[in-house]
């Protein structure tokens, strides 16, 4: 394009302060609103990793409970966890409603109930608070999914960048070949932070269109390890070893 403009004569002025003052709040505008989109996509990257602790905390309570209580069955409480794993990884994926991620965690309580009849006030506490830690995480990312926050600065960041775009075109140097170049490389630059900023600013899009959607490992690797029975391998093993032992076997 600018080749062409320079070919049929459309260059209306050359390169002074002004435009200077232009570009300059431009990429001014640009390194804030990228700034602020970084800052916030950091924050975004911990959100699964806290689900995924909050949840583990209560699974090693459970598991603990069950180690110290043999007549405490932890299964229950296991398969509560994993249905709610299940739902934020569906809702988040497959776009599944989040009402199930709530009646999953609200049928947590009834568990919880049977937990505390076995256990002390303190560690039932403890495991409510982590509860209580996950609703504030998925009640986060829902309103960073699907509340649209710098509607109105995109707008104001299209119109600087448009301008900016066009004033390269139309602008002349002594140089043009340097002039193309320089050109070209800042209105690359600019258009590809636009993107960036766009893409970075709903980490938990996961509709295949975005590169840079939070990672779901964590919570993917401890779906895998809620699915069976932790003590059942506990079990197993000590029944093996115990058969092992001369006088045991029968």
């Amino acid at each position: 394009m600018k080749w062409i403009t320079h070919q049929l004569g459309w260059q209306l002025g050359t390169f002074d302060s002004q435009m200077g003052s232009l570009l300059a709040a431009v990429t001014f505008i640009v390194a804030f609103m990228l700034g602020g989109t970084l800052s916030d996509y950091r924050i975004c990257e911990d959100i699964p990793i806290q689900i995924v602790n909050a949840i583990e905390t209560i699974q090693d309570s459970n598991l603990y409970l069950a180690a110290r209580k043999p007549e405490y069955d932890p299964q229950p409480l296991t398969q509560g966890l994993f249905d709610i794993v299940k739902s934020i990884l569906l809702w988040l994926e497959k776009a599944e409603p989040l009402e199930q991620i709530e009646k999953n965690l609200t049928d947590l309580n009834q568990l919880f109930v049977t937990f505390a009849i076995n256990s002390d006030a303190p560690i039932v506490a403890r495991i409510q608070g982590e509860q209580a830690k996950i609703r504030v995480l998925v009640t986060r990312i829902e309103r960073i999914r699907d509340t649209e926050f710098m509607t109105p600065a995109y707008s104001l960041l299209k119109i600087l960048l448009v301008s900016s775009l066009l004033a390269l075109l139309l602008i002349e140097t002594p140089e043009f070949t340097i002039n193309l170049m320089i050109s070209g490389l800042i209105s690359l630059s600019l258009s590809y932070i636009l993107v960036l900023i766009y893409d970075l600013d709903n980490p938990f899009e996961y509709d295949g269109k975005s590169s840079a959607d939070v990672d779901l490992s964590p919570l993917k690797k401890l779906l895998e390890q809620l699915q069976p029975n932790p003590l059942q391998g506990l079990v197993l093993s000590n029944t093996l070893i115990g058969s092992a032992i001369p006088g045991n076997e029968k």
